[in-house]
């Protein structure tokens, strides 16, 4: 069964390169493309100090039918985690990362390769790509979607490489069935199923079948998901999980008034997305998994009383089914547009607290924005005052973590000037520690982009869709080269 992902993979492969090399000969063929070139200068003592990455993506239409290739290639690969003795510079990393081939017709889409797809919310099913974060989900199988005015369907059979062991697949078969209300809201079904490679080399098999409701009307909207999942031939823990998941909005003459609600209970699977429903995208906690055990709900409101005012407020609390694990997250914003500039004030506080592991931490940001010009050049200024105060068993930390952002336009170019500080004693200013970085941005030719940083970076924790990732401090040279044809 496995075999077949791989031997798809292959005639696509094969499919692809037969098109591209037999198909350029004919008028009809429209071909785009990217190439995007990255050289990285890394100032560190446990660093190889130069990293060359080049990655070209190439797409061909022709009728109805669209291919797709990229190619990466990497001296060598930048791992800014991996240990300096397993770094080697004559170590050239190069593999295909997209291969696809489309047929497109008037209600019909059928993709073969590599693909990114949802169903719903994402609660289901979401298999995405995000090169930020160090984040790849994305499957190579068979895709296809057929919609017409009222209904909508998706099928799909994959594989994706599985978590701990990549050269072995994951197998995954999903469908989703979508149904339109005459122009006022959609339901929807959806049923996935995923064979695991276990650390035996056995397979365990999750199921996960979900249901979603939306409804909107100019004064009202309202969505909510609903799922299951359970797990087959697990080699411990509890087999069965659930979701719930809903988020409403009404509009009453210039407030837009919100509320969400959420409850995850076994149900952290790396092929989903759960919505985090804070303003801040933390996770419940470090210790837990995102959607292992966690409940919570938001409250936001959004007042516009006239085309220059905007102001909004959202808290939310989260927490574990035995109240062990506790956050509360508040976030307020402003911005004001004048004829010559716009102010914009903001102001967010995250409180978190695990009795188990005897944490407790407090962030607290305000910033200040301003968008004006200096000189007739569009100028952006952002200033931020956070102050982060943590205890974790017998241990105390607090310190302060100003940052400012002073971004200029100037015709076809763009300058940042990030800087950021840390102090732990305002009465020890020369003692702080300071990250400051310079970047330029600009189209050195009507299809190329050219983005260059100098500059130290803090690096440290980085959070998205409750979902943290940790970047190491970097000081140094990158420069990026953006093509498009």
């Amino acid at each position: 069964m496995f075999k077949s992902i791989k031997t798809l993979i292959n005639w696509i492969s094969f499919a692809c390169i037969l098109f591209l090399s037999t198909g350029l000969s004919y008028a009809q063929i429209d071909m785009t493309g990217l190439n995007e070139a990255e050289y990285i200068y890394k100032a560190a003592e446990d660093s190889l100090s130069h990293y060359f990455y080049n990655e070209t993506y190439l797409r061909l239409n022709y009728n109805n039918i669209e291919v797709g290739l990229s190619f990466i290639a990497e001296l060598p690969k930048y791992d800014q985690f991996e240990a300096i003795e397993d770094l080697h510079p004559n170590n050239i990393d190069y593999r295909w990362d997209d291969r696809y081939i489309q047929l497109s017709l008037t209600n019909l889409r059928i993709r073969a390769g590599s693909f990114t797809e949802f169903y719903g919310a994402g609660i289901v099913l979401r298999s995405y790509r995000d090169k930020t974060y160090d984040h790849d989900t994305r499957l190579i199988g068979l895709n296809a979607q057929y919609s017409t005015e009222e209904w909508e369907f998706k099928g799909l059979y994959a594989g994706v490489p599985n978590e701990n062991s990549p050269n072995h697949n994951d197998l995954i078969g999903g469908l989703d069935l979508t149904r339109d209300l005459l122009n006022f809201g959609h339901i929807g079904l959806s049923l996935t199923s995923q064979q695991i490679r276990r650390f035996d080399n056995r397979y365990s098999t999750r199921i996960v079948a979900g249901s979603r409701v939306e409804f909107f009307t100019d004064y009202f909207d309202f969505y909510s998901e609903y799922a299951e999942s359970k797990s087959y031939r697990k080699i411990s823990g509890e087999t069965r999980g659930q979701a719930i998941y809903g988020l409403a909005n009404a509009y009453v003459n210039k407030f837009t008034i919100t509320g969400g609600y959420k409850k995850f209970t076994r149900f952290d699977d790396r092929l989903n997305d759960l919505p985090t429903l804070n303003s801040s995208e933390e996770p419940l906690s470090e210790r837990l998994n995102p959607g292992e055990d966690e409940e919570g709900l938001l409250g936001q409101v959004r007042f516009n009383p006239d085309f220059t005012t905007e102001l909004g407020a959202t808290y939310s609390e989260a927490w574990n089914s035995d109240f062990s694990i506790r956050q509360s997250d508040f976030f307020v914003e402003g911005r004001k547009y004048y004829d010559s500039f716009t102010l914009g004030l903001e102001y967010a506080q995250l409180e978190m607290t695990d009795k188990v592991r005897q944490h407790w931490q407090k962030e607290i940001t305000p910033a200040v924005l301003l968008d004006f010009n200096l000189l007739s050049l569009p100028t952006h200024i952002r200033t931020e005052l956070g102050y982060h105060e943590k205890v974790e068993g017998e241990s105390s930390r607090d310190y302060f973590n100003p940052l400012l952002q002073f971004d200029l336009f100037f015709n076809r170019f763009s300058l940042s000037l990030i800087s950021e500080f840390e102090i732990e004693d305002l009465n020890e200013l020369d003692e702080l520690e300071s990250w400051i970085g310079i970047e330029l941005t600009t189209d050195i030719l009507p299809n190329t982009d050219l983005k260059i940083f100098i500059g130290e970076e803090r690096g440290g924790k980085v959070c998205r869709s409750g979902v943290c990732y940790y970047t190491t401090p970097f000081k140094g040279l990158r420069v990026n080269l953006t093509t498009r044809f």
